[in-house]
């Protein structure tokens, strides 16, 4: 008699789970690396980290803690971790350093200074109150919430970012920009192949650039805006709502103008090799 093991169970079979809860102090830094698998870091008002992983029977989870540096790591006698999927909660105000290969990565709640870096994976980071800093090669970003500066820079995949208050850097390659209730003085961001869609201030003093090789711009701010507007459409069009009553100056050759709203106190550029540049009223 043949007897047959889903391949489910086997997978269960092989699995165990490893749950450590240690006193950590506030201004720790947590350094985590995981090859392949997931990282989801919450916070809690507590001075202590709880690691909860699950991963195979032949890995070990090791925890390391040098001064303010605290280290987690998946350990195998022989070869790489085959995958880790780690839940850990930590204080509010840890910083995280988190990276991986093929990993998903999520932080939720922690306001201490974020940086997250995965090649093969999204990054999703929500409720942040200090500055992050995101890399991915492929992989959506998603930040909602942050109130320190953000650096996000992508290959491909689409970023998000919305509830934003800190000064901004995006860069991708190939994907999607979009901003959304964005209150910063200072934004650049710039795309080779995707669109950009910007909702947010524009204050005085302040500078925003917004540039796609291949791709559409939309911003929509209010029209009682103070900015000194420079557009570089090249082989696409310009568009403007009828309230900015936008008068062109200053027209250059390849389609370059500029124009002034209210008292121009801010500057903001739009450049679009190949795409509609749209000024909208919010």
């Amino acid at each position: 008699m043949t007897i047959t093991i889903p391949v489910a169970l086997l997978m269960l079979a092989s699995l165990q789970q490893t749950d450590t809860t240690l006193a950590v102090p506030p201004s720790a830094r947590l350094q985590l690396q995981n090859q392949t698998g997931s990282i989801k870091v919450t916070a809690w008002d507590r001075n202590e980290m709880r690691v909860r992983a699950e991963h195979g029977t032949r890995d070990q989870i090791e925890i390391t803690v040098r001064g303010s540096v605290v280290e987690v790591d998946a350990q195998r006698r022989r070869g790489m971790p085959a995958f880790v999927d780690y839940e850990i909660t930590v204080p509010r105000t840890m910083s995280l350093e988190l990276s991986g290969q093929e990993t998903e990565i999520a932080v939720e709640g922690v306001t201490g200074a974020i940086r997250a870096e995965s090649v093969e994976g999204g990054v999703t980071i929500r409720g942040a109150g200090g500055p992050v800093e995101v890399h991915t090669v492929e992989g959506d970003i998603v930040i909602d919430g942050a109130r320190g500066t953000v650096k996000v820079e992508g290959v491909e995949g689409d970023i998000t970012l919305t509830n934003v208050g800190g000064d901004l850097t995006v860069e991708t390659t190939d994907g999607d920009v979009t901003l959304e209730n964005v209150d910063a003085a200072n934004v650049e961001v710039s795309t080779v192949d995707g669109d950009v869609s910007y909702h947010g201030a524009i204050k005085d003093g302040g500078r925003y650039g917004f540039s796609a090789h291949s791709g559409d711009i939309v911003v929509g701010i209010p029209a009682t805006v103070n900015a000194a507007v420079s557009v570089a459409t090249f082989d696409g069009s310009f568009e403007a709502d009828p309230a900015f009553k936008v008068q062109v100056t200053n027209v250059r050759p390849g389609r370059r103008f500029s124009f002034t709203l209210g008292s121009g106190a801010a500057r903001v550029e739009l450049e679009s090799f190949d795409g509609t540049i749209r000024l909208e009223r919010r």
